[in-house]
């Protein structure tokens, strides 16, 4: 399941539709972008009355968040497969394609999330990071690190499931259930490997690749290479 291809899509309040609340794109520019000159202009708004939205209101780019979240992964992945020059390899080849989805997405311009869901996004991202750390610290101190990629990974999914809940984007629905899945599988493989080249190298490329796939899905890329290979 692929996110909708950029376009005007009915119900996508972000690509021309109309979102369940009636909101709309603004009007092009034959169409009135204000209101009328020399109209009597409101000089304060009391709380609870229409108006747009704060200026420091933080819309994210969902694309440069799962770029930013695919490097990280890609780069636990080369850390894990040794220092034979394969992992930086790769590491270099993600980076190149983040670069490449990077400027699709200028070129296609940008879809920023709404203000609820970038701050949902900030909040389940501040969850995921500091999970992380700080299970990744206990299981230092445990003697137990080898359990930390696979963990790491649950919690990176969860943190997507929460954000498809906000958006109510399947696509990313399934790419939290993925990296849930891959994190169990690494988790229980480390307790019968002495290396680290399942439970992290293998598992950070996969989950790099995943999310990094889900970028570019969102930017119609997955499916403009989908209709060359018909």
């Amino acid at each position: 399941m692929s996110y909708p291809h950029p376009g005007p899509y009915p119900g996508d309040p972000y690509r021309g539709g109309q979102g369940p609340a009636g909101f709309q794109r603004p009007n092009g520019p034959g169409g009135p972008s204000g209101p009328p000159r020399g109209g009597n202009r409101p000089s304060s708004r009391g709380p609870g009355q229409g108006g747009r939205p704060p200026r420091s209101a933080i819309r994210l780019d969902p694309v440069i968040v799962e770029c930013l979240v695919g490097v990280a992964w890609l780069t636990v992945g080369s850390l894990g497969l040794g220092s034979d020059g394969a992992g930086t390899l790769l590491l270099a080849a993600g980076i190149a394609l983040v670069v490449f989805v990077l400027v699709e997405n200028r070129r296609r311009g940008s879809r920023t999330l709404d203000a609820r869901s970038s701050g949902d996004l900030l909040r389940y991202g501040a969850f995921a990071v500091g999970g992380i750390v700080v299970v990744s610290v206990l299981l230092g101190l445990i003697s137990e690190s080898a359990f930390a990629p696979g963990i790491a990974a649950v919690i990176t999914g969860v943190a997507f499931l929460g954000l498809a809940r906000s958006t109510g984007q399947r696509p990313t629905q399934w790419l939290g259930i993925a990296l849930i899945v891959l994190g169990v599988l690494a988790a229980l493989l480390s307790t019968q490997e002495t290396s680290s080249f399942v439970s992290q190298g293998l598992l950070g490329l996969l989950c790099g690749v995943l999310v990094l796939v889900s970028a570019a899905d969102r930017i119609g890329l997955v499916e403009t290479l989908r209709d060359r290979m018909r």
